[in-house]
This record gives C-alpha cells, structure tokens and sequence, in this order.
C-alpha cells in the first residue's frame, strides 16, 4: 500500500516594486526541522512554524511582470487532506496562514510587501484536489521515500493489465515537472507504434 506525499499551499502574488535580494529560488528554512516534518506527515496538524520556498521568475525574465513590478509564489508543505474528520477547515485557516507567511517573508527577505502587494491567489489541499483532481490534495502522489521513489514508483507499463499504460507524477521516474515529463517520454519508447485505425 502507497503512502500518499504531502501537499502545499501556495500563494501567488505581485508586487508594485521590484526586489533585488531573492534570488530565483529561495529556500527558507523555519525552526525546526525534524518536528515539521513530523508535524506534516504524522500528526497532521497546521504548525505554527513553517519552512518556505520563494520562486521568483521575474528575476531571470523581467516581461513575465509590468515594467518596475515582480511577481512571485511562496509554497509551504501542509498536511494532505487524509480522510473526512481528519482534516485542516482550509476554508477557515487559508487567510490567516498566508497572512503569517507574507509577515515571514517580509520579516525577512521581502520588505514591506503587503504595502507593496496588488495581487494574490491562494491554493490549497482543497484545490489541489477539486483544480488537478489529486487524490486527498497530495502534491507529488506519492510521499518522497525510498521505497515509494524512482524505480520503486508504479511503472510505465501496468504489471496487472495488458496494454494499460501508465504516465504521470505518480509513477516511475517521479513527481514535479520533471519527471512528469521523463515519464512521458519513457512512454514514448514503449508504447508500440499503434495500428492506424480506417
């Protein structure tokens, strides 16, 4: 039985200025390390601290925002979305969370952004799974353990059903952008060439 990974909440924004210390890709690690992941994967629960990942694409291409602005998305690891009873109320926690976050962020590496901020969209476990159909709002499909990674995913070619195919974040190679698109093009090395249809 797969373990499912965990999910994110992310929030995408703009600012009306510009920021010249994030870089692209920003790690920013909270307090603890050990306990958080604990918090996310076993006890299931909203922590009070949180560790952050800050892209900033208008960093490398200035024309993905208008002239003298950036734009932005922080995401944080959360809980997936387990079973009904076992839930974060997302819809009661969604604004306060990401008040704490952009209150981290310019505590430290974004000054004065809410005065700054003229957009904002949140996406949590709930659009995950109602926006991308994933199962209990899990990010990567399957969590990110040894057992569950690469070669160890489902693979391309289903081992109970002739001819099913499989593609996607929650086979061999992996999630994310990357191995979505590494599984797709293994599948395009053993899908035989189909029989045109007349």
């Amino acid at each position: 039985k797969m373990r499912y990974s965990m999910s994110l909440f992310l929030i995408y924004f703009g600012t009306n200025r510009t920021y010249p210390d994030p870089a692209h890709h920003t790690i920013w690690l909270g307090p603890r390390y050990k306990g958080l992941l604990d918090d996310i994967f076993k006890n299931r629960i909203l922590a009070e601290d949180f560790s952050l990942y800050l892209h900033a694409p208008t960093r490398t291409d200035p024309s993905l925002a208008p002239k003298g602005h950036e734009c932005f998305y922080v995401l944080s690891p959360v809980p997936h979305l387990g079973a009904p009873g076992d839930q974060i109320d997302w819809e009661k926690e969604k604004e306060s969370y990401a008040d704490r976050i952009l209150v981290a962020l310019e505590k430290t590496i974004v000054p004065d952004l809410r005065k700054h901020l003229v957009s904002k969209l949140i996406f949590t476990p709930k659009d995950f799974e109602s926006r991308l159909d994933a199962h209990v709002g899990s990010a990567f499909q399957f969590e990110p353990i040894l057992t569950q990674s690469a070669w160890f995913r489902p693979h391309n070619v289903s081992e109970d059903v002739r001819g099913l195919f499989l593609c996607g974040a929650g086979t061999h190679p992996g999630a994310g952008v990357p191995g979505v698109l590494s599984s797709a093009k293994l599948l395009e090395r053993v899908i035989p060439n189909p029989t045109p249809q007349l």
